[in-house]
């Protein structure tokens, strides 16, 4: 094995102070899962023969990750970072350079992609990466090995003699069949997660990626990493990582976290086929879109051990959908749930409150469209502006400033980054709060819960579910 360049590969601390703020209530349904992109950077790395090993900081404070660097002595450190965990990231990379200047720090992630010449800024970080990192990452590595011009490396943005400078931009990954499954027996074990309630019937819950890119152009959505661009696996490749995550790290239902899972019906269907060829049983989840399901399909899912769909409805209100660019209907989003129900499908369904255009009275439209729905589980998203999508840019532009130093969890509700034209920001905050209660405490969804138990395990998903929501 090649030992001229260690690596290890940081995922950082974001503690349940970080996620919830001060919404105590909610931290039994924080969504604590394996981060599979530092994981698939880990398997590339050690496919080409380099030392790599990762901090895992779902169960790492500062401190512990700081002596685990000291201990292991790397000579590049490589962190995630999303916007709400920038603020954690900071803190790793100046541990790192008060270990030893000399060890390189590079980070990548979707803040970084968005916001280069900003996050590169801090003094602690070398190297950023735009864009898909696990080809950039390796040659990286590779240039430092051989001491070769940074500007090689396409899809960097590095530091020299004080300015920044941006190499050319990475291409996508065409065959995602040729990048090796994520490195998870360097993560700790799938029992030790924690995804949230509304996510899972049976734990350990493996999770995975079968397709990159999303073609649609929804302005609230940052598609800067993996683009427009389509691009998938082919249905053995997605077939034989089950069975690993089933054979080798036990675990016992699945979800998968493509942006939109059905977009190809061909591919779908081949995965089904293929399961039920190798006598796969085992129950899964997937987010879609309501443009993208049939009965028919939704129908052949509930048949291949699909439980729960999660649509993106964000909406209520048909002008909203339309200024968002979502490319559904309220009519649209109406039937696609029907036809889940009828299957005999859970429905999960994601709601933003507060983008630009919203009103008081279309963000009640929503909640009482969620409410005629019924569905298993609903979330009220608050609207943050996150940097790299069009509503960020479009507002950006009309003066608004916005700052990301410090956490920006969706699950905070003290913290609200902005506030739609004539709503008060009390309110704001007041209706998102109230339209949980509202929606989940209802005799008529409680008494759904209530028949639909069907193990402990659910006991306790709603139990938890129920604390948060009533701030127990």
């Amino acid at each position: 094995m090649n030992k001229k360049i260690k690596t290890i590969l940081v995922n950082p601390p974001f503690s349940m102070e970080d996620i919830v703020g001060e919404t105590k209530s909610m931290k039994d349904v924080m969504n604590i899962i394996q981060p599979l992109g530092i994981a698939y950077i880990a398997a590339v790395l050690e496919k080409e023969g380099y030392y790599v090993k990762i901090a895992e900081g779902n169960f790492m404070n500062h401190t512990q990750i700081k002596e685990y660097i000291k201990n292991e002595k790397p000579d590049v450190v490589g962190i995630t970072t999303t916007t709400p965990t920038f603020e954690s990231v900071i803190k790793v990379g100046r541990d790192v350079k008060d270990i030893d200047k000399s060890i390189k720090v590079i980070i990548g992630g979707s803040h970084v992609t968005a916001l280069p010449q900003e996050a590169i800024q801090e003094n602690c970080f070398d190297i950023g990466v735009i864009g898909e990192g696990e080809i950039t990452y390796l040659e990286l590595i590779k240039a430092f090995e051989k001491s070769t011009n940074l500007k090689k490396v396409k899809g960097i943005i590095y530091k020299k003699e004080g300015k920044n400078i941006i190499t050319k931009p990475r291409e996508f990954i065409k065959d995602l069949d040729s990048i090796p499954f994520p490195a998870r027996h360097l993560l700790p074990p799938l029992k030790d997660y924690h995804p949230t309630p509304a996510s899972y019937r049976k734990l350990p819950l493996g999770v995975l990626m079968t397709s990159r890119g999303c073609p649609y152009q929804c302005t609230f959505c940052d598609r800067a990493i993996f683009g427009t661009s389509y691009r998938f696996r082919s249905a053995k490749n997605v077939v034989d990582e089950i069975e690993e995550l089933i054979n080798k790290y036990g675990a016992k239902e699945l979800k998968f976290f493509d942006d939109t899972f059905t977009l190809n019906k061909k591919r779908l269907y081949e995965i089904f086929d293929l399961m039920k060829e190798k006598g796969i049983k085992i129950g899964w989840c997937c987010l879609t879109r309501t443009s993208n399901v049939t009965k028919e399909m939704l129908q052949k899912m509930k048949d291949a051990g699909c439980w729960q769909v999660l649509y993106g409805l964000e909406s209520g209100d048909d002008r909203i959908l339309q200024l968002l660019k979502k490319g559904t209907t309220v009519e649209q989003n109406e039937q696609a749930v029907k036809w889940a129900h009828e299957v005999g499908l859970s429905v999960r369904a994601d709601f933003i409150m507060g983008t630009p255009g919203d009103t008081l009275e279309s963000m009640k439209k929503t909640l009482n469209f969620a409410i005629r729905m019924n569905m298993d589980f609903a979330h009220f998203n608050k609207f943050t502006p996150y940097p790299g999508t069009e509503l960020y840019k479009m507002l950006i532009t009309k003066g608004y400033k916005f700052d990301f130093s410090k956490s920006c969890s969706q699950l905070d509700h003290s913290i609200i980054m902005y506030v739609p034209n004539d709503v008060d920001k009390e309110e704001y905050r007041k209706f998102i709060d109230n339209a949980y209660k509202k929606y989940y405490l209802r005799p008529k969804y409680l008494a759904k819960q209530v028949m639909n138990i069907r193990s402990f395990e659910d006991i306790k998903r709603y139990w938890a579910g129920f604390k948060a929501i009533t701030g127990m």
